[in-house]
């Protein structure tokens, strides 16, 4: 894969994806980085690297068309703002626009305009407005992060059990440092057309599965318990989580069970060049976190 010499933008860079991108594009020599952040003093490190360092808000228009000056390909990496995306993503593709951007990424859901993830209606209206721009656009369609699983199985093997709503489904789950490659890797492609990738990991797994090998790798019982979506939502307000967001994690479940999240290929293996994280290095890099 050829490697561009054009100057590139990541959006929300000092987020923990965003971050870890920069880190990437750096290791891999590019000198002409441009990040955005709504607190540029959060970059300082990367400033000193030689990163150019502008402040922006999705929010805000025309600080978006001012940050988005010089850019030729502009990674658009999601907000975390549900509810609000369309028109905040939608202001970002407008600014690419403006300037003259060559090429917009995104960083979008699995499956986007399908799975039945309370909030899929979100990415799937982003893609469309970028579909619509004009402009040459790579989409990333990342899994689950993997890195998720460490809070939700140190919980397991507390209580015992994993309890879930994803029955005999299976699950891509993809390290969010994988993600980051991936998206720094597509970032840098000289490759032309207009590409959509499902990003996920090199294994499906399902609850049974990962709740096996947890009780083998701490030596301790660790089931899975499959419950409704309807109870997993009512279980997780009851630990306190809002109900839009309990409702949203339930609905992944849903995805799970019915067979949105457990596809398998090469997209992010082919993007970065080398094997993936697999869960199971995952979790023994984690094992005492999991028991503590």
């Amino acid at each position: 894969m050829s490697i561009t010499s054009e100057s590139v933008l990541v959006t929300g860079a000092s987020g923990h994806l965003g971050r870890i991108i920069l880190e990437e594009l750096l290791k891999k020599g590019h000198s002409k980085i441009i990040a955005t952040t709504r607190k540029p003093e959060s970059l300082a490190d990367f400033a000193k690297k030689g990163v150019t360092v502008r402040k922006a808000s999705f929010d805000d228009p025309t600080s978006l068309v001012s940050a988005f000056q010089g850019a030729d390909r502009i990674l658009i990496i999601s907000t975390d703002n549900i509810g609000n995306r369309i028109e905040e993503h939608s202001n970002a593709v407008d600014a690419a626009v403006k300037v003259g951007a060559k090429r917009i990424l995104y960083t979008s859901l699995a499956k986007a305009d399908e799975i039945p993830v309370t909030f899929a209606f979100e990415h799937e209206g982003t893609e469309e407005k970028i579909k619509q721009s004009g402009i040459a656009y790579t989409i990333l369609r990342n899994n689950m992060y993997s890195d998720y699983l460490i809070p939700k199985l140190q919980h397991a093997v507390a209580s015992g059990s994993i309890y879930g709503s994803g029955g005999n489904g299976a699950c891509a789950y993809i390290s969010r440092k994988d993600c980051a490659k991936a998206a720094a890797a597509a970032l840098l492609s000289s490759d032309s057309g207009n590409k959509i990738l499902e990003i996920g990991g090199p294994k499906a797994w399902t609850y049974s599965e990962l709740a096996k090998f947890t009780s083998d790798l701490v030596n301790k019982p660790v089931s899975y318990v499959d419950i409704s979506a309807e109870d997993l939502s009512k279980a997780l307000i009851g630990a306190g989580i809002p109900k839009p967001m309990a409702d949203a994690l339930a609905s992944f479940d849903v995805s799970i069970r019915e067979g949105y999240l457990k596809e398998v290929n090469s997209s992010a293996k082919d993007l970065i060049g080398e094997a993936l994280q697999d869960v199971t290095e995952l979790l023994k890099e984690n094992k005492s976190v999991l028991v503590s």
